[in-house]
């Protein structure tokens, strides 16, 4: 009779082992369940009495190890809340917890400063005051006195004509001039004639006549000169040798065909569309001649910031390479969006009496756009970006109620400029609010925790 061999039991298996903590890894769970493997397979030796005695302590061993868990660290102290109460959206905090977040409040204050709108942009010539030296006849250009860039003096010259249209201009003034003469010499005499009976009253008043329609042709002539932009200098000459038969000044017509463009102010040529022995007529533009006392400066306004924009606004324009800054007022605000940069373009003009400013130059403009009443101000880490949107805490003292206990909302606002200091709110403030400066962070941390637990929801 074979000796009975008592099995040592297996291992106490609980019927339902306890959950893994919160955050238990994935490679724990393929490790318990490696043991529980095991575990089976010792199983099988131990109640089949082959199992040594080794074996059964490794076994419960190993499922001891499986099944046990460490309790988890203690948490930071969470707001407290009743339960049974649905969530008001206030997040409350007592003066330890305040003291452990390191939470800060601050008044919200009114806005009382001019917000400093930072543009870029360029300078350039002024439009308004540009010379456009063009013919305003059919011509031949013979020469060309000026280069672009080079500065010019009024009275300088600039380009030589030559036009047979000018000569006969000069031609029929001078002409119109000889009959005028005449007919007011003979004028005179009529009227010493009419005093004495030699003439008829009516012989005298077609002469009064004649003289008139003469000096009406000689003065339309003249007006016409001046219309073709010849200089008064260059028109006086041709009535002075008139009276003597013997210059042969009359017959050349070679000289009344030339004329010189002079430059009517002082500047700089920045553009030039002529060439010696080409015709241009009075549709062609010859040289452009720029001032250089003022400049314009065009600067960029971006679409969100153009309501901020008005005609007379201060600016500050800043030429960085020249560590130097101008004062300048908004003298024009573009009414459409550049299609190149998608910015509208607002302009003011600067002083540039020494002529170190070139146009085309980069400037930096900061723009003054005063204080609007009801903005406020806070400080920039007292905002926080939350899915896309700006939000703060404030402190709401009427919910507390004259408890221990802090509560703070959090409130949806509207910035209208951010800086690096200080945020410009447009609305979602008002001055006197307690906001909170330090601790927004953790504020919203703790806000999207209550707002999962109340809702089961998580925020998007």
């Amino acid at each position: 009779m074979s000796a009975k061999v008592e099995s040592a039991p297996p291992p106490a298996v609980p019927s339902q082992p306890p959950r893994p903590a919160r955050g238990s890894g994935r490679s724990k769970a393929i490790a318990a369940a490696m043991v529980v493997a095991m575990a089976g397979g010792g199983a099988y030796f131990v109640y089949s009495g082959k199992a040594p005695k080794e074996l059964v302590e490794r076994v419960s061993k190993l499922w001891e190890s499986a099944t046990h868990h460490e309790e988890p660290a203690a948490a930071p102290p969470r707001p407290k809340r009743d339960p049974g109460a649905p969530w008001d959206g206030l997040v409350g905090l007592d003066d330890d917890q305040i003291k452990a977040i390191g939470v800060k409040v601050m008044p919200v204050r009114a806005q009382t400063e001019p917000i400093k709108l930072e543009l870029t942009g360029r300078t350039a010539y002024n439009e308004n005051s540009l010379t456009k030296i063009r013919p305003r006849f059919d011509t031949l250009v013979e020469g060309v006195l000026a280069e672009k860039g080079r500065l010019v003096k009024k009275g300088d010259p600039l380009v030589e004509l030559y036009s047979t249209e000018l000569a006969k201009a000069k031609n029929s003034f001078q002409i119109n001039y000889v009959q005028w003469q005449h007919d007011k010499r003979f004028l005179s005499v009529r009227e010493k004639l009419v005093k004495t009976g030699a003439i008829s009253e009516q012989a005298y008043v077609d002469t009064i006549n004649d003289e008139s329609k003469s000096r009406l042709d000689y003065l339309t002539a003249l007006e016409n000169l001046r219309v073709l932009g010849v200089p008064d200098s260059e028109i006086n000459p041709l009535t002075a040798n008139l009276d003597d038969n013997t210059s042969n000044d009359i017959l050349n017509i070679a000289d009344k065909a030339k004329m010189t463009l002079r430059s009517p102010v002082d500047g700089i040529v920045i553009q030039r569309d002529v060439v010696p022995g080409n015709i241009y007529d009075n549709d062609d533009v010859l040289l452009i001649i720029a001032p250089l006392d003022q400049l314009w400066v065009w600067a960029n306004v971006f679409e969100r910031d153009q309501a901020k924009v008005k005609l007379g606004q201060r600016m500050t324009i800043q030429f960085p390479f020249l560590e130097r800054t101008i004062s300048g007022t908004v003298e024009y605000v573009a009414s459409e969006v550049s299609k190149d940069s998608r910015a509208i373009q607002l302009r003011a003009s600067i002083p540039n009496q020494d002529g170190q400013l070139k146009a085309d130059m980069l400037v930096r403009a900061v723009l003054d756009v005063p204080a609007v009443e009801g903005q406020t101000v806070i400080p920039r880490i007292s905002m926080v970006m939350l899915h896309g949107e700006p939000f703060v805490f404030v402190r709401n003292p009427a919910a507390e109620g004259g408890r221990q206990t802090k509560l703070f909302e959090r409130r949806h606002i509207v910035p209208a400029q951010e800086g690096s200091d200080v945020v410009i709110v447009h609305d979602g403030l008002k001055a006197g609010d307690q906001v909170v400066s330090s601790g927004s962070l953790i504020l919203s941390q703790l806000y999207e925790d209550m707002q999962i637990v109340a809702t089961g929801i998580p925020p998007e």
